[in-house]
């Protein structure tokens, strides 16, 4: 009757170890769906000009569960809302994201655009927000993506790059016309200029 009875403590043990395994990869992939995006900011704008600009900014995940995952990647377009153009694409590696964290994904691009002289104008003048949009969607698994959609602002940068643009025109024109016909019709010049600003 012992003999009998020795294959039910480890029958036991691989059941319960089986069970295990079970429960922990049916938590794995339970987890997956408990992702979140938490966040997501554009931190800084630089080098703004006619032939493009470059920003920096961040993408925050919350992980609520008790177990690091990891995502497969993210994939992102920065799009100009009034035009509707696709400016460029960005993609981030794979990460592993810990457990009862919220991850900060930092992502960096430089945009090459070079707007038409006539459409900046018209844009600084409008009362129109100029959006850049940052739409994507960070890749949990196959199946399971989360999407986010990031807006900001930039008619600042832009006003801010044609007040430069349009003193350095004005300051060239009145070294010129210093050079040609001497400091007081320069001086006239850069009077008058005052005006057309």
């Amino acid at each position: 009757m012992k003999k009998e009875k020795r294959w039910i403590i480890p029958a036991v043990i691989i059941i319960v170890i089986l069970l295990a395994v079970a429960s922990y990869v049916g938590y794995y992939f339970y987890a997956f769906s408990q992702l979140s995006i938490a966040g997501m900011g554009v931190d800084q704008i630089t080098d703004f000009n006619l032939k493009g600009f470059s920003f920096s900014g961040h993408i925050a995940i919350m992980n609520p569960n008790f177990i690091s995952v990891s995502i497969q990647g993210i994939e992102y377009n920065v799009v100009f809302e009034p035009t509707e153009q696709v400016l460029t694409k960005g993609v981030l590696e794979a990460r592993k994201l810990p457990a009862k964290e919220v991850t900060k994904i930092p992502f960096q691009k430089t945009v090459n655009w070079a707007p038409a002289l006539s459409m900046v104008i018209q844009l600084v003048a409008s009362e129109e927000p100029l959006n850049i949009v940052l739409a994507g969607n960070v890749f949990v698994t196959e199946n399971i993506h989360l999407p986010f959609v990031y807006k900001v602002d930039v008619r600042e940068y832009f006003v801010k790059h044609v007040e430069q643009q349009k003193e350095e025109v004005i300051e060239s024109a009145v070294e010129k016309i210093e050079e040609r016909y001497g400091k007081t019709v320069g001086a006239i010049a850069e009077h008058l200029a005052g005006y057309f600003t």
